[in-house]
C-alpha cells in the first residue's frame, strides 16, 4: 500500500517516541521546560515591578544565558568523560536546590534586582552544565536516521512549554503571589530527577552511550574546529541568535512599560510565540525536505526580522499578535534545524564536545545580543531597537547564503 508524503513525514517525526526511554525522558523534560518558561516569565515580570529600566529587564535574559556561554565548553568535556545518567542526575538536583532557594527569597519578599539576577544566573549555570550531556544523551537514544526527528520533538516539547508556561505564569501572577511561579519551577525538576534516578538504579546503559574507541577519545576541539561546514554553522548560529535575542530580552519591557499590559496579557503575548513555534515545528519536516536546512534557516532569519518590524510598528493588536506567531515559527525553524545539524555532524563519542561548541555560539550570540539591545533601548527606545535588530537579521538572511551548512 502506498504512503502519502505527509504520512511519511509524520512517521519520521514521531518515530523516536516508540523508544520507551526517549519517551519517558521527553515527557519529564516537557514538565521541566514548562517550569523553566514559567520562571523566565516570572523573573522578567518581577524585574518590571522592581525596576522601570528596560535594560534591567533585558539583563534577566543575559543572566540566564551568560553562564551557558561561559561554562558550556567545560560541560561538553564532562559530558563525554562521565556516565551521563549520574552526571545529569547531579546537575538537576543542584538546579532544584537553587530554584527552591530563589523561591524562598521571593516568598519572604526579600528579592532585589541584584538577588533576582544572581538567582537567575545560578539557574543558568545549572542549565549550562546540563545542556551538552542532555543533547548528547537524547541523540544517543535514537537511531542516527532519527536524530533530526528527535531534535524536532524536543523542540516541539520546548515550544509547547513556551506557549503554556508564560501564559500560566501570567495568570498566576495576576491571581496569586508571584512566588508561586518560582515554587512551581522548582517542583518541575523532580520529574527529570525521578527519571534519571530510576535509570541510575538499573544496569541499563540507557544514556551513557557506547564506550569510545581510543582514537575517537583522542579527537578534541581542534578536530571539531577543522570542519568547515561546522564553522559555517557556528557563524550562522551566533549572528541569528544575536539579532533574534532582541525580541526575547525586550518583549516584557515593551509590553509592560510601553504598552502598559498586565501580567496576564504579557504572559499570553509571550505564549503566542510558543504557539507559533509549535506550528513551525509541525511544518519543519516537510519544509526541510522541500528547501533544505541551509535555505530554511535563512528564510527563518528573514521571518524573524519581519516579525520585529511588525512589533516595532505596533499598528494594531492584530499586527502585534501576528508578529509573535511569526517569531515562534522562525524560532522553531532555527532551533530545530541548527540543533539537528549540530548533533548529526560528529560521531557520538565526541558529540558532547561538538554540541558544547555549538551551544557556546548560540548563547554567546544570545548573551551579547541581549546586553547590546538592552543598552540601545535605553537611548533610543524599544521600537527603534527592534528595527535595528530586524535590519541585521534581514542582512544575515541574504549574506549567509555564502556560508553553507548543508
Amino acid at each position: 500500500m502506498s504512503v502519502s508524503p505527509l504520512e511519511e513525514t509524520d512517521t519520521r517525526l514521531w518515530a523516536p517516541l516508540y523508544n520507551e526511554r526517549f519517551r519517558s525522558l521527553w515527557i519529564a523534560n516537557g514538565i521541566s521546560n514548562l517550569g523553566t518558561w514559567m520562571q523566565g516569565m516570572g523573573a522578567a515580570w518581577l524585574m518590571v515591578q522592581l525596576s522601570s529600566s528596560s535594560q534591567m529587564v533585558a539583563l534577566i535574559q543575559t543572566a540566564m544565558t551568560l553562564p551557558i556561554f561561559l561554562l558550556v565548553v567545560p560541560a561538553g568535556i564532562l559530558a563525554d568523560r562521565f556516565d551521563r545518567r549520574s552526571y545529569l542526575l547531579a546537575t538537576h538536583v543542584a538546579m532544584a536546590i537553587a530554584a527552591f532557594g530563589l523561591s524562598i527569597i521571593i516568598a519572604l519578599e526579600a528579592a532585589t534586582p541584584s538577588l533576582l539576577l544572581l538567582g537567575t544566573f545560578l539557574l543558568g549555570c545549572g542549565a549550562a552544565m546540563t545542556m551538552p550531556a542532555w543533547q548528547a544523551a537524547t541523540s544517543s537514544l535514537v537511531e542516527p536516521t532519527e536524530i533530526h526527528s528527535a531534535a524536532a520533538l524536543n523542540g516541539m516539547s520546548f515550544n509547547f512549554a513556551r506557549t503554556l508556561g508564560p501564559a500560566l505564569a501570567g495568570l498566576v501572577a495576576q491571581i496569586s503571589a508571584i512566588s508561586l511561579i518560582f515554587w512551581m519551577n522548582a517542583a518541575s525538576y523532580l520529574a527529570l530527577i525521578f527519571v534519571f534516578w530510576r535509570w541510575r538504579s538499573t544496569s541499563a546503559n540507557a544514556i551513557t552511550g557506547p564506550k569510545a574507541p581510543r582514537k575517537s577519545r583522542s579527537l578534541g576541539f581542534g578536530h571539531i574546529l577543522q570542519h568547515k561546514r561546522f564553522i559555517a554553522l557556528l557563524v550562522r548560529t551566533f549572528l541569528i541568535f544575536f539579532g533574534a535575542s532582541s525580541m526575547w530580552s525586550l518583549l516584557p519591557a515593551f509590553a509592560g512599560l510601553e504598552l502598559h499590559m498586565n501580567a496576564s496579557s504579557v504572559g499570553l503575548l509571550m505564549g503566542t510565540i510558543g504557539a507559533g513555534a509549535i506550528v513551525g515545528g509541525m511544518l519543519l519536516p516537510s519544509l526541510k525536505a522541500r528547501v533544505g536546512i541551509d535555505r530554511l534557516t535563512r528564510i527563518a532569519a528573514a521571518l524573524l526580522g519581519f516579525a520585529l518590524i511588525l512589533a516595532a510598528c505596533n499598528v494594531n493588536y492584530f499586527a502585534l499578535w501576528l508578529a509573535m506567531v511569526l517569531t515562534g515559527m522562525g524560532w522553531a525553524f532555527i532551533v530545530s534545524g541548527l540543533n539537528g545539524t549540530a548533533q548529526a555532524t560528529f560521531p557520538v563519542q565526541i558529540r558532547g564536545k561538538a554540541i558544547s561548541v555549538y551551544l557556546m555560539a548560540m548563547y554567546g550570540g544570545t548573551t551579547s545580543g541581549s546586553w547590546t539591545w538592552g543598552l540601545i533601548s535605553t537611548s533610543y527606545g524599544v521600537p527603534y531597537t527592534f528595527v535595528a535588530a530586524a535590519t541585521m537579521l534581514l542582512i544575515c538572511a541574504w549574506a549567509l547564503k555564502r556560508l553553507s551548512i548543508a
